[in-house]
């Protein structure tokens, strides 16, 4: 199974950059965390490197794990001269990656990327492997979705207009439509993405992208982690740490060698 399968060419690779490049709200939180320790931090599903990347302009040293060669050329064609030296990546499965006994005070998986394993034994493996390579006092930090702020309707929305950009790189236009629908009993979303390039010449070429994703219960993601040998120690509703309720859309989950 590849954590981001969905963004496998250089094409997505840079479209999911265009998604989520400015997206900031949750840099301060794992800024904070990466603070904590002396020891480098390791991101999973680093993908273009929006968190590594903050963070090693910040002086913190990072390595990033992916299995997407196409987000890591990507991510490596954006570090400067300074960054260079902070960032090392690894093309590499999440569930069952070794680094060779190296630790890191901070492990986190950013923008809900675990909801991409599906399978339990998957999300445990890379739990496991999370704990396998969180030091002592290290924490593990990530973002997952609270189940009742999804829209479990069984058909799929109205396509919607999300957002239209200009490429950098071309000076195109894209425009993002978006479409969703979900399952109750599997506790799966599919997100049907719809990227619609306008050329110069007036032709408009096409993308559609489908990424299903894996929702967790609160205390379902409570024992996967205790399974991996972790334990939750915060749950917060947002990266500004306030507390978890039911008025939250995320969780921000911070747990520790149990």
């Amino acid at each position: 199974m590849s954590t981001l399968d969905e963004y496998a060419d250089d094409e997505l690779a840079a479209l999911y950059d265009l998604q989520y490049a400015d997206w900031t709200d949750d840099l301060p939180f794992y800024e904070a965390f990466a603070r904590r320790g002396e020891l480098a931090s390791l991101e999973l599903m680093v993908g273009t490197g929006r968190v590594a990347m903050q963070l090693a302009r910040s002086g913190h040293h990072v390595v990033g794990i992916d299995n997407s060669l196409a987000m890591l050329t990507r991510l490596e064609a954006q570090l400067d001269q300074e960054t260079a030296k902070r960032v090392r990546l690894v093309e590499a499965d999440v569930r069952d990656f070794d680094l060779g006994g190296e630790k890191f005070d901070l492990i986190y998986v950013a923008l809900c990327s675990l909801e991409l394993l599906h399978a339990t034994a998957d999300q445990i493996a890379t739990l496991r492997s999370v704990a396998k390579h969180l030091a002592p006092g290290g924490v593990f930090a990530t973002e997952i979705r609270s189940l009742t702020a999804i829209d479990w309707g069984q058909e799929p929305s109205a396509l919607r207009h999300e957002w239209t950009r200009t490429d950098p790189a071309t000076g195109e236009r894209i425009t993002k439509l978006h479409s969703a629908t979900s399952s109750r009993a599997r506790q799966t979303t599919l997100d049907t993405l719809i990227f619609d390039r306008l050329a110069k010449d007036g032709t408009v070429r096409r993308r559609v992208l489908d990424v299903a994703l894996r929702a967790y219960g609160r205390y379902e993601f409570e024992l996967l982690v205790q399974q991996a040998g972790l334990r939750v120690t915060n749950i917060y509703g947002a990266p500004d740490l306030s507390p978890y309720d039911d008025s939250s859309d995320t969780l921000f989950v911070v747990a520790e060698l149990a």
